[in-house]
């Protein structure tokens, strides 16, 4: 067969269309939550593994069975999953089958709780490493590294051009596959459509050809796929040409390795029959008790069982939620307004136990999006939602230019020393000259550091303070007076805050810790991975400015003016509250801002002691400081749980939750529909942190299911590579996900795996009109990635949205289980 090269324009169009299924991959530096599964989110959930092999979906299905028969899952719950996921089972679930009177529903009920456990459709496991996987890794390490220790010859020709000149020097590879590869054309256009007629594949076989070798070494082609549109130093097209090449000269003894094929147990429905009917003594016609199985495949039986345990968490959780309406007939002293994520629903309760103190919840870059810059000119970041792409650059600006230049000039010889201390470590010739010159001083620091980590760290920041300089924000230069009012309306709408206190805090959220590559997935993921101060800072900066009020005022929304709006961070290692930007705020509100300060700190010490009993090495009882004391701790490989644990998101007023402990398992979004008439308030919700909250949900359920290949493995054999990720050991694929410390303690898990159930209180037929227009909703809700559940307002019954709309819970599903799961995994 003669095989027509195709033009370049084609080459990159079918690569374009394979690498649809590859899911980018951010940076460590800025470390964002996504789900590894994105790609397959258009099909239904149960169908993911399909084109992820080796990937586990659910546990195993003796686990769920070990929890029913602990009365962690109830038999209410089983018997609600199955009817929602066996829609036929409805019209016959009660029929009785035989003179035992035992029903159909019960039938298949017992087949999953009293019979052993079917064995587990499994994936043999993750693709062994080729030698061509680990070439290309090591080639992808040589090229992306920014920190190597000898730069790649030819890093300015690109990738392809970088490997093409250095390639024949591989001693990895056979002398003749380097002669081969020596002839290759000299563009990555060229040298992948060669390949492809090398390999003699046909023009409607390309995009499945390039899709199955973008299935290998998923880590560094989502991270090549991001720095294509980040960087653009590097992309698929170039990626693909060196592997095809490379596979080409390495002959038929390097082809793709076959799929690995699931293991599927037998589902025979008459024998599964025939085995229950002597199990369980039935007098029952055989064959009528199949018919029933035949509904329920076993391979189906996982999913009921994980449907089940999500059904059991939410209907607890429901039954809690609230009826009271608010009472606004005192105006608060002072009110919160913190990041949604789950960590914060422990300080809101904590804050509310003070009379006057009320809270909202919002997403944490607080309607802020931006590309921000310190003032002492240390670089930017984008500290906005992965959804979005910044178009206001905002700088901070030193209220003092003299005093700003100062401490930039001793920050920037700070940078110096510890990158010069940082870089002799990392360059083997710079390093005998570091060791012969400050060795003995680092082995006392060394010593100290683990000896005595928090004595150490004040030391340390002591000597390397830099005098704090006043700055602000350039805001107002970065956005149209009419863009400030829309971010401010906007906001004041999503979270129904109809009336205002004399002190507004924004508060986002930043998390501190010492000797952590994953410091960042414990910052702010609706500020793209980084504190979300910044944000918190220019929102106080808009709601403070005398002409963005009176625009508010024009739309109906007044400001008191004595109220005053200041920012904080909250440290989720020591859930301290700062404010920030103290030098701005007037003397009339200063004893206010001193009393909530008080306030605050008598808050973050309660936390900080509810937390303690969850945390590895310490109790209820272990002192506040030596609980803080974690984040200089550069032993601490458990500084807190970050989000382990999150299993819901609520979407309504505080009424709903107040006074509840939800064991800081839930995000928490601020809405009140009365106040968002056309509902575009709740489309944002839904489609923006919504949608943030479910990577994060998928990104903990997929690494605590996967820890060794959608996770990131045990930190003790990470091994850095620059700021790009890390690897396990010194070679192989970039790991995808969280390491297991996030979500396992020894060999137990921690975070319970359960997919994100939604909960809002709004009028369900603009819910199910904002979900009709928005695909990727639809994909979330129809094909079971996340549930909603709705009810019209604070006196309606909830109601569950189906494959075919929304289906009324029966009362008898709304109970509270006699048993929750908290935080640490554990049950009570």
């Amino acid at each position: 067969m003669t095989h027509t090269l195709p033009s370049a324009p084609l080459v990159r169009a079918r690569v374009a269309r394979a690498a649809d299924v590859v899911v980018p991959q951010w940076p460590l530096e800025s470390f964002i939550a996504i789900n590894p599964l994105a790609a397959a989110e258009a099909g239904r959930f149960e169908d993911a593994a399909r084109s992820a092999p080796g990937v586990a979906l659910t546990r195993a299905v003796g686990d769920y069975v070990d929890d029913f028969r602990a009365q962690r899952i109830s038999d209410a719950s089983l018997r609600s999953a199955l009817l929602e996921r066996v829609p036929e089972l409805r019209a016959i679930a009660s029929q009785a089958l035989g003179s035992s009177g035992i029903s159909a529903l019960d039938v298949i009920v017992a087949e999953l709780t009293r019979l052993p456990a079917a064995p587990d459709a499994r994936r043999d496991g993750s693709p062994a490493q080729s030698r061509l996987d680990e070439v290309m890794a090591h080639w992808l390490a040589a090229y992306l590294d920014p920190e190597p220790l000898w730069p790649m010859p030819g890093h300015r020709l690109g990738f392809f051009g970088a490997w093409r000149l250095m390639v024949r020097h591989d001693s990895r590879l056979p002398r003749w596959a380097r002669r081969a590869l020596a002839r290759i054309p000299e563009t990555p256009d060229g040298a992948l459509a060669e390949s492809l007629e090398n390999l003699a594949i046909d023009d409607d076989q390309i995009e499945g050809a390039l899709r199955a070798e973008l299935a290998h070494l998923p880590g560094w082609v989502g991270h090549v796929k991001w720095r294509a549109d980040h960087v653009g130093d590097i992309d698929l097209t170039s990626y693909l040409a060196v592997r095809l090449a490379t596979r080409v000269a390495l002959g038929p003894t390097e082809q793709s390795p076959d799929e690995l094929h699931a293991t599927v147990p037998r589902d025979d429905p008459f024998e599964r029959a025939a085995a229950l009917v002597k199990s369980l003594e039935l007098e029952a016609d055989p064959n009528s008790v199949a018919r029933v199985l035949m509904l329920h495949p076993t391979d189906q039986h996982a999913f009921t069982w994980q449907r089940a345990a999500e059904l059991e968490y939410s209907r607890g959780l429901i039954a809690r939620l609230g009826r009271d309406d608010v009472d606004e007939s005192q105006r608060p002293i002072s009110q919160v307004v913190l990041c949604i994520d789950p960590r914060s629903e422990g300080l809101r309760r904590q804050l509310e136990r003070s009379p006057g103190i009320d809270t909202f919840g919002f997403a944490g870059f607080f309607a802020v999006p931006m590309r921000y810059t310190t003032a002492d000119g240390r670089g930017s970041v984008d500290s906005l939602p992965a959804l979005l792409s910044p178009r206001h650059a905002v700088t901070e600006v030193s209220v003092d230019a003299r005093d700003g230049e100062l401490r930039a000039s001793r920050l920037r010889l700070r940078d110096a020393v510890a990158g010069g201390i940082h870089r002799g470590e990392a360059v083997s010739a710079a390093g005998f000259a570091l060791a012969e010159t400050s060795g003995w001083f680092m082995g006392l620091a060394s010593l100290a550091r683990t000896f005595a980590p928090s004595a150490t760290a004040r030391l340390a920041r002591s000597v390397g303070r830099v005098p704090e300089a006043p700055a602000v924000l350039t805001v107002d230069r970065a956005f149209s007076l009419e863009e400030r009012t829309l971010i401010a309306e906007a906001a004041v709408r999503m979270m129904g805050m109809t009336r205002f206190a004399s002190l507004v805090v924004f508060g986002g959220h930043a998390s501190s810790t010492t000797n952590n590559l994953f410091q960042s997935a414990l910052d702010c993921g609706a500020c793209g991975g980084n504190p979300g101060s910044p944000n918190a800072r220019a929102a106080a900066s808009i709601f403070n400015d005398s002409a963005v009020r009176l625009g508010l005022a024009a739309h109906g929304i007044e400001i008191p003016a004595d109220t005053w709006f200041v920012a904080a961070e909250h440290n989720t290692v020591t859930d301290r509250l700062a404010v920030l930007d103290q030098h701005l705020v007037p003397g009339s509100h200063r004893d206010a801002l001193a009393d909530f300060e008080l306030r605050s700190a008598a808050a973050s010490d309660r936390l900080v002691r509810e937390r303690a009993s969850a945390l590895p090495g310490a109790t209820a009882r272990t002192r506040l400081s030596r609980v803080r004391e974690r984040a200089d701790d550069w032993a601490e490989v458990y500084p807190e749980w970050g989000l382990a644990g999150n299993a819901a998101m609520i979407i309504g007023p505080r009424t709903l939750t107040q006074g509840l402990d939800l064991g800081r398992r839930v995000f928490l979004h601020s809405y009140e529909a009365a106040c968002d008439p056309d509902s575009d308030g709740l489309e944002t919700i839904l489609t923006a942190p919504l949608v943030v909250a479910q990577w994060i949900n998928h990104q903990y359920y997929f690494s605590a299911l996967n820890p060794d290949t959608l996770g990131a493995g045990t930190k003790t054999l990470h091994n850095a590579i620059g700021g790009i990720g890390v690897l396990q050991g010194q070679s192989g694929d970039l790991m995808r996900g969280l390491p297991w410390q996030s979500v396992g303690l020894g060999t137990a898990l921690v975070h319970e795996p359960l997919r994100l159930s939604v909960i809002v209180e709004a009028p369900r037929d603009r819910i199910a009109a904002i979900v009709s227009r928005n695909q990727v909703l639809r994909s979330l809700f129809e094909n079971d990635w996340i549930s909603l559940t709705a009810r019209d307002d604070r006196a309606g019954e909830w109601h569950r949205y189906g494959h075919y709309g929304w289906i009324e819970i029966a009362l008898s599903e709304i109970r509270t289980p006699e048993t929750t799961m908290t935080t640490t995994g554990e049950r009570s």
